[in-house]
């Protein structure tokens, strides 16, 4: 039953975190070429990156608990492979906080983020 609950929090995770960058991405997108969102983005964008590491941070610790559970063989080098997605995911979240201010580096990050979301999600197939 456990292993239900954890890959239920895992996929919730998944949700939250890959729907957020994709929101973050064309709102990112958008923004660089409407003013209007582009004043607006600061009062935009705050909820929804608390959706992203939300997400993360519910794939993370139920990543953690699903590896006490899963009894079956994993594909270890498509894990490797993920984590270190999550990692540049992670990183690539703290340089757009980080660069804030340049709405052009913000766009672009955001672009290279919501691929390696969808990336992660595609190799969920072969783990």
């Amino acid at each position: 039953m456990m292993l239900e609950i954890w890959n239920f929090i895992h996929f919730i995770g998944l949700s939250l975190g890959l729907g957020g960058a994709t929101i973050a991405a064309v709102i990112s997108s958008k923004a660089s070429k409407e003013k209007e969102i582009r004043n607006i983005l600061s009062k935009i964008m705050p909820p929804i990156i608390r959706l992203i590491w939300l997400g993360l941070i519910l794939l993370i610790i139920s990543g953690i608990a699903l590896s006490y559970y899963i009894t079956w063989p994993l594909n270890k080098q498509m894990l490797i492979i993920k984590h270190i997605l999550v990692v540049w995911i992670i990183v690539i979240g703290i340089s757009i906080k980080m660069l804030s201010k340049k709405q052009r580096n913000i766009s672009s990050l955001s672009k290279i983020n919501l691929i390696l979301w969808y990336l992660i999600t595609l190799l969920s197939a072969f783990v």
